[in-house]
């Protein structure tokens, strides 16, 4: 039901997200994606008001006066954030590891205040190059499929303990690699390809998880947030 159908300014009915207008690009950008969510998860309409911080300051009896009940929410620590939880891994019939379905939603890149996807007393690294070891095809072809099924990008072998993830753009590229290495996850740049770890010793579900894991949801994030801002 829009607006008009409503009776010009009529709240009933619907919620009301209060923003400070001044709050960074960033913020305002997750709390247009919230209100969406919430939209859709309550049946409701979301009202989304960025006001001046006057206002909210001017309005904060009325806010507080019971029967009004107020709920403050602060983000998590980053002083020393724990890793992030493992999601269920889900394996397919044929008993290989089935990427796409691990994930339908994505925490909070460290990037923006999350948990880290390894904590740094388990950071991934790539291995010493002086052994000259390289990924086994199996750890590649796995890395390989994770990716594509979860990015929709192709990646390919690199240097000795890399593998090279295909971007659209250099600015891609960088970005997800920023991003990545907050996560406790080594990466680099080469032109528009981004460089994840491959190591010989990588294990399924652990490292090649967290491979997978970090350039899925550092790509989520390009793909539904800043793409977003960036199309606005």
């Amino acid at each position: 039901m829009d607006r008009t159908d409503r009776g010009g300014d009529d709240v009933a009915g619907r919620i009301v997200l209060i923003v400070d207008a001044r709050a960074p690009e960033a913020a305002r950008a997750a709390c247009d994606e919230a209100a969406a969510t919430l939209a859709q998860r309550a049946g409701m309409p979301v009202t989304l008001a960025l006001v001046p911080v006057q206002t909210l300051d001017a309005v904060q009896p009325v806010l507080r006066r019971p029967p009004a009940r107020l709920r403050e929410i602060d983000p998590p620590s980053t002083a020393d954030p724990a890793a992030m939880s493992s999601a269920r891994f889900v394996w397919r019939r044929d008993g290989r590891p089935d990427w796409g379905a691990m994930w339908t939603t994505f925490c909070e890149l460290a990037l923006y205040g999350g948990p880290p996807q390894r904590g740094a007393d388990s950071a991934l690294r790539v291995p010493d190059r002086a052994h000259g070891l390289i990924a086994s095809p199996a750890v590649l072809a796995e890395l390989q499929r994770g990716i594509r099924e979860t990015t929709g990008l192709a990646a390919e072998a690199a240097d000795p303990g890399w593998i090279a993830v295909v971007c659209e753009s250099g600015r891609m590229a960088a970005w997800l690699c920023a991003a990545i290495i907050v996560e406790n996850v080594e990466a680099r740049v080469d032109g528009e390809r981004l460089l994840v770890p491959a190591g010989h010793d990588f294990l399924l579900e652990d490292q090649v998880r967290s491979v997978i894991t970090v350039v899925a949801k550092t790509h989520h994030y390009w793909r539904e947030h800043l793409g977003r801002l960036a199309r606005g």
